[in-house]
């Protein structure tokens, strides 16, 4: 019976023996907090140092997303304006192989397939001359040769030269249009 005893007396002697302690450690934190609650005198003064540190870090980051922004707004424009370009030209190509297919067969709409060639030349010139304000000074140099060669290649239809003077001018398109595309970001 006695081991029944000791083993209560021991229990209950922990359990107060932790009350005991929590009470005087609750009972001293309150006294080290209410020795902490006093007034501190002085004056609040800003650090200017760190406040203009702080100024400097959260301007640059201001800038640099602007930056980023600004960078991915281009990006963008570019890739548009090189779609449409490869659109337009696709169109273009195809108007004027319809007029060249007419020539070699000697059909008789061949002057009809031969005027929508030379608008068309002359519309993808137009729009690629729109374009070069917004873009990079390598692909503003090779939308202007472009531009250039499809106004000469325009009037040498309208005209109707035939044989090597379309060949030529029309290789140095597929030429220029070839650069353009390999200078113009993918998406």
């Amino acid at each position: 019976m006695s081991s029944k005893t000791w083993g209560r007396r021991m229990c209950t002697s922990s359990r107060r023996w932790g009350l005991l302690s929590a009470a005087a450690a609750a009972i001293a934190g309150a006294g080290i907090i209410a020795g902490c609650g006093g007034a501190i005198e002085g004056t609040a003064q800003q650090n200017d140092s760190q406040a203009a540190e702080y100024a400097a870090e959260a301007t640059s980051s201001s800038v640099a997303a602007s930056s980023s922004q600004k960078a991915a707004a281009e990006r963008e424009a570019l890739v548009e304006q090189c779609t449409m370009f490869v659109t337009r030209a696709g169109e273009t190509i195809d108007t004027y192989n319809t007029f060249i297919d007419a020539a070699n067969a000697e059909a008789a709409d061949t002057g009809t397939k031969a005027s929508a060639a030379a608008a068309a030349l002359r519309s993808a010139a137009d729009g690629a001359n729109a374009a070069t304000p917004a873009l990079p000074p390598d692909l503003t140099g090779l939308l202007t040769d472009y531009a250039n060669n499809y106004r000469e290649l325009a009037a040498a239809v309208d005209s109707g030269q035939r044989g090597d003077i379309l060949n030529t001018l029309a290789s140095r398109g597929d030429e220029l249009s070839d650069s353009i595309r390999a200078a113009c970001p993918t998406s």
